[in-house]
């Protein structure tokens, strides 16, 4: 099943659009002699697929940039990036009994949510190991989970396998709805002129058939818009808008400038950082997706016991580089001490320059236990030679 972006031909517009305009060096050329007045280069969006093709199925296609990522990762720093998150999924739940039926499945504890209460929540196998990395968005009528595109349709036939004639209906809504998030310090002001309230970082609403929710996963606030797929391409040219009203108008961002601004704030990503067959344990964020005073579901007791007796075999965490190399994801690792480079004890997981730090390595890595103690040095490969590192924990950003 393919997941075409109902706002692809909206974006490339816009850039299209952006050599018809002229550049007047701010709109005061005639006072400033020699001003140049020129034509803009027009914006060439690129595309990434997202995750692998199913057999005769193409993968989601992601925008990569618009043309400028310097330019994109200042409007989420300064002022608001619209973002068409085409790699996210949907499934809904409605029925009086969806919470008792999440809360017995996932390892959050989400049968006490109140209508407009957001969670995160791993679903496990019996062996305790990742199948979703998932958000629970509850609301009045309807318990929303968003998901990797991927595992949108494996997650509800997950959750179905357990439903014993509860009061549960279960959809998978990855094609008719579609998702489009807003990062920026300027995201209260755009999504109050969207018909929402600012809202504080674990909570949701709904507004006509639009579903909001608010965790802030870049360092700055964050909104996700779940809507109707045949109201996306509006509700994105309204936003566009909107933002261009603003004091410091938004801009259309992609995955690159949105991958710099996440490592930068590190926050881990399923599917990049940790994905299938990794122990909560391993993600780095244990803390924000388990509870461990809630009741039975599958793989807690490998998750308990681990938690209460041991630790795992590797985990993620942050590297502070000594330099300015930067380390691509798969660079391994090494032992501090060990100036031949023998036996690797991890990989780069996530790296990217942090331009809040002087544009210094940013840099997430899967690391055996051995050299997981926060303080540890470690070497990383970075462009053909070691360098030096420091191990150091996950940062909470999102709260």
């Amino acid at each position: 099943m393919t997941f075409p972006s109902p706002l692809q031909s909206l974006i490339e517009q816009e850039g299209k659009a952006s050599a018809s305009a002229t550049d007047d060096g701010g709109g005061d050329s005639q006072q400033r002699p020699g001003a140049a007045i020129g034509q803009r280069p027009s914006l060439e969006p690129e595309w990434l697929p997202w995750g692998p093709g199913v057999e005769d199925a193409q993968p989601p296609m992601l925008l990569a940039t618009l043309g400028s990522i310097e330019l994109e990762y200042a409007a989420i720093r300064r002022s608001v990036a619209r973002f068409d998150a085409v790699h996210r999924g949907t499934v809904r739940l409605t029925g009086n009994d969806r919470l008792d039926l999440l809360d017995r499945l996932l390892t959050q504890q989400v049968c006490s949510l109140k209508a407009g209460d957001v969670a995160e929540a791993f679903l496990l196998d019996r062996k305790g190991r990742v199948q979703s990395d998932l958000v629970v968005v509850h609301l009045d009528d309807a318990t929303w989970l968003d998901v990797d595109v991927h595992q949108a349709a494996a997650t509800a036939a997950g959750l179905e396998a357990m439903c014993f004639g509860e009061d549960v209906t279960i959809e998978t809504l990855s094609t008719s709805h579609h998702r489009i998030e807003l990062h920026g310090p300027l995201g209260d002001q755009l999504i109050a002129q969207l018909g929402f309230s600012p809202m504080e970082p674990m909570h949701a609403a709904m507004h006509q058939a639009n579903v909001c929710w608010r965790i802030d996963r870049l360092g700055v606030p964050g909104y996700a818009l779940c809507v109707p797929s045949t109201d996306a391409a509006a509700l994105w040219s309204s936003i566009a808008e909107a933002s261009g009203a603003l004091a410091s108008a938004g801009r259309t961002v992609g995955w690159y400038a949105f991958n710099m601004a996440r490592v930068e704030a590190t926050e881990p990503m399923a599917n990049i950082d940790f994905g299938p067959g990794n122990l909560p344990a391993e993600t780095g964020v244990l803390d924000r997706r388990v509870s461990f005073i809630k009741g039975c579901y599958p793989g807690q007791e490998i998750v308990a016991r681990m938690h209460n007796l041991g630790h795992p075999k590797q985990i993620l965490r942050c590297l502070v580089i000594e330099g300015d190399q930067l380390p691509i994801a798969g660079a391994q690792l090494f032992a501090g001490d060990d100036a031949q480079c023998g036996s690797p004890l991890g990989a780069v997981t996530s790296s990217a320059p942090a331009p809040l730090a002087g544009s210094t390595p940013a840099v997430m890595a899967m690391v055996r236990w051995s050299i997981a103690e926060p303080g540890t040095s470690v070497q990383v490969m970075a462009e053909g030679a070691p360098v030096q590192a420091c191990v150091q924990a996950i940062s909470a950003v999102a709260t």
